[in-house]
């Protein structure tokens, strides 16, 4: 697959059949051989940028590897941040993973600081140019401010977060991407969370179905989504009793 991917870029990280991006160890491993092949160029090298960047995001979602995700954030971001601006949606994109980092170590306060500048510039940006790539770049850094705020307990300000998010990316990505099933899996943990059982259950069954169907059981995040439906169920029921 590595030399696959020397002649066609898009090898690298989505399957050829189904065209959905690449998981676990297959997708650890293309990213780290990428990473090798660019790693000695200058730190502001577009190329190495970029890879840097899909290797820190492999790391922390595929490679349990929180520390070496957390260095490579903060490098792009770093160099992003010199060569680009703030308020570029490449910056942004990385403070809002450098924010999920934040999130998933329990510092909420610098998470939640971090996603309300980057979804505060994305509004902004949004009322000059709204077309759909920054429609959809305003998604991510929503929904990770709505996972801040699920985490910190402020489900009733997480939940229209989520709706956005859900509307925005079933209407420019249809509901068959990853990211479209993510954002009805989260917003059904959230009203889980406020006691709205009924309505938070379809939403999680939502994810299952279509992730089961779009990707197979034995996807990773068909199997995240069916243990996350497995447990709301059994909050619902034991709070019914």
């Amino acid at each position: 697959m590595v030399q696959a991917a020397i002649h066609d870029v898009k090898w690298w990280t989505t399957c050829p059949m189904c065209k959905q991006y690449f998981t676990g160890e297959m997708e650890v491993g293309l990213a780290k051989a990428r990473w090798e092949r660019v790693r000695h160029r200058r730190s502001d090298d577009p190329e190495r940028l970029f890879v840097c960047n899909n290797l820190a995001v492999t790391l922390h979602e595929s490679a349990g590897d929180p520390d070496g995700a957390l260095k490579l954030f903060k490098e792009v971001l770093a160099v992003r941040r010199l060569i680009l601006g703030d308020e570029h949606p490449d910056t942004l994109d990385s403070i809002t993973n450098l924010a999920l980092q934040h999130t998933e170590r329990g510092n909420y306060d610098e998470a939640l600081a971090l996603s309300e500048d980057v979804v505060e510039v994305t509004r902004r940006i949004l009322e000059s140019n709204g077309n759909n790539d920054e429609i959809v770049n305003s998604s991510h850094a929503l929904i990770s401010l709505a996972a801040v705020h699920n985490l910190m307990g402020n489900h009733e300000q997480a939940k229209p977060m989520y709706e956005e998010v859900l509307e925005i990316r079933s209407r420019i990505l249809g509901k068959d991407h990853l990211d479209t099933m993510n954002a009805a899996n989260g917003l059904g943990h959230c009203l889980v969370y406020l006691g709205e059982y009924e309505e938070g259950l379809a939403s999680l069954q939502v994810a299952v179905d279509d992730s089961t169907r779009v990707l197979g059981v034995d996807h990773p995040s068909t199997k995240y989504f069916v243990e996350g439906l497995v447990n709301a169920t059994e909050l619902a029921f034991e709070d019914s009793d």
